[in-house]
């Protein structure tokens, strides 16, 4: 089954529409930017990472693994960006 294929703006632009429409409904004064700190400036948290994992599967058709479930990948849109453009190219083969 053919996989959709996304620019990395659009990537990006669907999740900063979700983690703005699904986390920021109570944090006005937060500017969502691509360096925001999404966990040490409390965007998300824990359960919250595990939210956005099922949304980027389903969204993105992709599978994100157990041991890609670090901070590390969640600390930034950008960082969250690169997972799944990389789980994206992998799907490409």
């Amino acid at each position: 089954m053919p996989t959709q294929q996304y620019t990395e703006k659009e990537v990006e632009a669907i999740l900063k529409r979700q983690i703005s429409k699904e986390f920021m409904y109570n944090k006005p004064e937060i500017v969502l930017d691509n360096q925001s700190l999404l966990i040490d400036e409390e965007i998300i948290d824990s359960l919250g990472i595990f939210v956005l994992i099922s949304f980027m599967e389903e969204q993105f058709n992709i599978k994100i693994n157990p041991d890609e479930v670090m901070l590390d990948n969640f600390e930034t849109i950008d960082t969250v960006k690169s997972l799944v453009m990389s789980k994206l190219g992998s799907l490409e083969t």
